[in-house]
């Protein structure tokens, strides 16, 4: 649509003007002044097209009317929710995602009350904590700063889990499908991993064992800058890896849905036969993302507390 406003853009724009005939041109043959007579009424209707053109792509526009793969790809993409009364998507569901985990937190913690043994909700999320804390952060950051340190990996883990499975909820979004988000968790990570070395060891401690002991000063030029440029491709590392993982799983089945009109183009029949393989193909990879998003949760999880065990504990 747009190239074809743009063409009939440039068809109603005012030809520029003509050199004056040479004596050969002014004995052209009559019969060429039918077709010049013709000429300013098929630029009059040209100019009558280009303003129908621009309004219907303006509509299409504000419709946001953008095919079938904006259609299908909705998980992902990003833009004014509820008839524009939120300026962002994810935003929303940021936020949803995060009244949810402190809901199931909530919930978790009643099922204690009088002493009584968790049950359902409650079982499940102690499960999860427990493995957290005695999987996860104890044997990566260690037996006294790993309980300190487990709130805020229950809390990346949740987090990135629920979000996870609430996008793959139709007409919902997956807000770590978002590098703004993932990248606000990754600077969280980060700020945890420099306060565990500071706390630990104070500023010019915590900077000074970055640099290993009896090193050559010779080499602190060298050492000083690559070991700085190593912490910072650290929540580098975070933010890519968990918004590609995220996207990934969407663009997959976009892809194989999208097989269904591209056949269809070619063919009546073909795409009547890719309907139920692609189908298929498609449930099975919305099936696979859910395993996903419990090892997207772990990885993120994990990878956090080596980041911090690495600076509480540096060997050298």
């Amino acid at each position: 649509m747009n190239a074809l406003v743009l063409a009939l853009l440039l068809q109603a724009q005012p030809a520029a003007p003509a050199p004056p005939p040479s004596p050969a041109e002014a004995h052209a043959p009559a019969a060429e002044a039918p077709a010049e007579a013709h000429a300013p009424a098929t630029r009059a209707a040209s100019e009558s097209r280009a303003p129908a053109a621009e309004a219907h792509a303006s509509e299409a526009a504000d419709h946001g009317g953008g095919g079938p793969a904006e259609v299908i790809f909705h998980h992902v993409t990003d833009g004014p929710y509820l008839w524009g009364f939120f300026s962002s998507k994810h935003t929303v569901y940021l936020f949803v995602v995060a009244f949810l985990v402190i809901l199931v937190a909530q919930l978790a913690v009643r099922s204690y009350k009088g002493g009584s043994v968790p049950r359902g909700v409650g079982a499940a999320v102690e499960s999860l904590v427990l493995f957290i804390r005695d999987e996860v952060a104890e044997p990566n950051i260690g037996h006294g700063d790993g309980r300190k340190f487990t709130p805020l990996l229950c809390s990346f883990f949740f987090f990135i889990l629920v979000s996870a499975l609430v996008g793959l909820i139709p007409g919902t979004a997956t807000s770590t499908g978002n590098i703004a988000v993932t990248l606000a968790l990754a600077l969280v990570s980060f700020a945890a991993q420099q306060w565990a070395g500071i706390s630990k060891y104070g500023l010019v401690g915590h900077f000074h064992n970055l640099v290993p002991p009896g090193m050559p000063w010779l080499l602190l030029p060298i050492m000083i800058p690559v070991e700085i440029l190593g912490m910072l491709t650290k929540p580098f590392a975070l933010t890519v890896r968990l918004f590609a993982n995220m996207l990934a799983g969407h663009m997959v089945i976009t892809t194989l849905l999208l097989l269904i009109p591209l056949m269809g183009e070619l063919n009546f029949f073909a795409g009547a036969a890719m309907t139920p393989i692609s189908i298929v193909l498609a449930v099975f990879i919305m099936l696979l993302e859910v395993l996903v998003a419990f090892i997207q949760a772990y990885i993120f999880t994990l990878l956090t507390a080596i980041f911090i065990g690495m600076y509480a504990h540096p060997a050298h």
